[in-house]
């Protein structure tokens, strides 16, 4: 952030550099989820990918989100089929897992598209 900003009785010029790390993983179902921790509190998911082969309530296989990305509480992250008009969301769980939620998906692969956010602290 650079610039200038004003807010009630505080004032700030110059540059505020905000820590990002990244991760990206890919479930053994296909579909990927990218994660930018911003300043160790704020972590932001985009869902990308294809997803294939997984039913309604179904820990998604494949590596889970590692310890310094995960919520606190469990978090559901909205996302679409690319095309489609259906919805699904994804649960991350405080021990990294992730479980599928919308409809069951056979082996040819859906375009999945979504964006959340979550606080880790």
């Amino acid at each position: 952030l650079k610039g200038s900003i004003n807010a009630n009785d505080i004032s700030l010029r110059g540059t505020i550099d905000v820590p990002t790390q990244m991760l990206t993983i890919q479930t053994g179902n296909g579909m990927q989820l990218q994660f930018t921790k911003k300043n160790d509190d704020l972590v932001i998911v985009r869902l990308f990918g294809s997803v294939s082969t997984t039913k309604a309530g179904i820990k998604m296989s494949g590596p889970w989100v590692d310890k310094e990305f995960r919520p606190a509480v469990v978090q559901s992250i909205v996302g679409h089929f690319a095309g489609h008009e259906t919805s699904f969301h994804i649960d991350i769980d405080t021990n990294g897992s992730i479980t599928w939620w919308g409809p069951d998906i056979g082996k040819t692969p859906i375009a999945t598209r979504g964006n959340g956010s979550y606080f880790i602290k």
